[in-house]
């Protein structure tokens, strides 16, 4: 595989690489800084992702292309209309009707139309994935979670475990915590298996990649549900240094961090724009009399007002702090309340701009807004939302002195402001972060993820001329 005419990369090999997304911000502002960063190295990249995706995917000089919708949740809310034995009589064809509403037909003739020499894709969009090894396209799949694979001593992402501490961060404990997890994985697939009659996503799943003699490659031991891949690439979108101490699986490769930091956000009201901007140029002229503390949540804090009401607690006893606080989408400011003057709520701000400014973060424990305190050398408290990987993050967090992890139950006011006095005074808080903005930096600097890029495109070229 040789340069493109018309195309100077920095390395002697260019390519057409398709990049598919879907979900949440947090998968797809890593893929598209991924596909940015590809691109600047001279590769065609396209991005195929949800039409909501096309303005911020072209901003950024990206191809786009449309991913195709499949209809599986309409053949569910069909076929739940059918009693549950005549759906069982009719299982064979219900399965390959379930089948058919995943659209893998259309999804590989929009890839085909990009003629890609990779394709980059989330390691969950699995009705994808398995499509596409049917096509001898070379794949490899973009991870978003911290470590999802069983290794020895490894506590899985969703508990707030550290190794060596305590009995459940021994070698057993872990061991027992993974085994949990099985036993609860398998629990959860039997109550839909039993649901859907047959027709739960894991079976139709499965039948699936029976049909593209797949199934051998699908792992269903480790974390992710239903299941991972044995052999595929996997590009781990953070920084190993991250992760606790381990051996990561040889088909893991970790590219740094991708912080989308130019990403376009949606806009604010013209009096909230001018109200933060106030707030940010205060900081920005040199005013700094006050802390700035800046807490945001995400989705995942949904309607905890009392947690929020804490929070602003703090200014009464802390008078030379400020407070910005971004509020789910459920939940309005006027829910909130009166709040006192050092106290400015908004419905959202643009994390990134409030980052540069702030001295301390408060959170739920999100990698990607992790990953935007570390590069912003903002210290952390974490008061984990418990979903997907945030015990897991919260815990790392911990591990390596770039946060505190609060208890969302039990911290009232006082404990919150004891908990951001130690992140604003004791300096091991700054040095770990400062040590891990380097290592972070270095990804890039280095340009690990193009590189690696660059690796596997020489292996399948070397395959292809042996």
């Amino acid at each position: 595989m040789g340069a493109r005419p018309g195309v100077h990369a920095r390395f002697d090999m260019t390519a057409r690489i398709a990049c598919v997304a879907e979900g949440l911000p947090s998968v797809l502002y890593p893929s598209v800084e991924l596909a940015r960063r590809l691109a600047a190295d001279g590769h065609h990249v396209t991005c195929v992702a949800h039409p909501g995706a096309r303005e911020l995917i072209e901003h950024h000089g990206l191809e786009f292309r449309t991913l195709p919708s499949h209809g599986y949740d309409d053949f569910l809310a069909t076929d739940g209309r059918t009693s549950a034995l005549s759906r069982l009589r009719d299982l064979r064809d219900r399965r390959r009707r379930a089948v058919e509403s995943l659209a893998t037909d259309e999804f590989l003739r929009a890839i085909s139309a990009v003629e890609p020499d990779l394709v980059l894709i989330n390691g969950e969009m699995h009705e994808r994935i398995i499509a596409l090894s049917t096509t001898g396209l070379q794949i490899a799949l973009l991870n978003t979670f911290v470590s999802i694979w069983r290794r020895p001593g490894l506590p899985p992402p969703h508990c707030m475990v550290r190794p060596g501490v305590g009995w459940m961060g021994t070698t057993v404990g872990t061991s027992l915590l993974w085994s949990v997890l099985q036993v609860k994985k398998w629990q959860r697939v039997a109550r839909h298996r039993v649901h859907h009659v047959g027709c739960d996503r894991v079976s139709v799943l499965r039948q699936l990649a029976r049909q593209s003699d797949f199934d051998r490659e699908t792992d269903s031991s480790q974390w992710l549900i239903p299941f991972t891949y044995r052999q595929l690439p996997v590009l781990s979108l953070h920084a190993s240094e991250f992760e606790f101490p381990h051996r990561q699986p040889d088909h893991v490769h970790y590219v740094g961090p991708m912080v989308l930091a130019s990403r376009i956000d949606r806009r604010l009201h013209p009096a909230d724009e001018a109200r933060l901007e106030a707030i940010l140029d205060r900081r920005r002229s040199g005013s700094r009399t006050r802390r700035l503390v800046y807490a945001g949540f995400g989705s995942v804090f949904s309607a905890d007002l009392d947690l929020v009401h804490r929070a602003i607690g703090i200014v009464e006893r802390r008078p030379e702090w400020e407070l910005v606080i971004s509020l789910s989408d459920r939940v309005t400011s006027a829910e909130v309340g009166r709040v006192p003057e050092r106290v400015h709520v908004f419905n959202w701000v643009p994390q990134m701009r409030v980052l540069r400014a702030a001295d301390v973060a408060v959170t739920h424990g999100g990698i990607n807004t992790i990953d935007e305190c570390v590069i912003s050398r903002v210290p952390t408290l974490v008061y984990c939302g418990r979903e997907t990987d945030m015990a897991g993050t919260t815990a790392r967090v911990v591990h390596h002195g770039l946060g505190i992890a609060g208890d969302r139950g039990r911290d009232d006011t006082s404990t919150m402001c004891e908990h951001i006095d130690r992140l604003l005074t004791e300096r091991r808080f700054s040095d770990n972060l400062e040590r891990f903005e380097r290592l972070y930096s270095a990804y890039a600097e280095n340009r690990i993820a193009e590189r690696t890029i660059e690796s596997l495109l020489r292996r399948e070229d070397d395959d292809r001329t042996s």
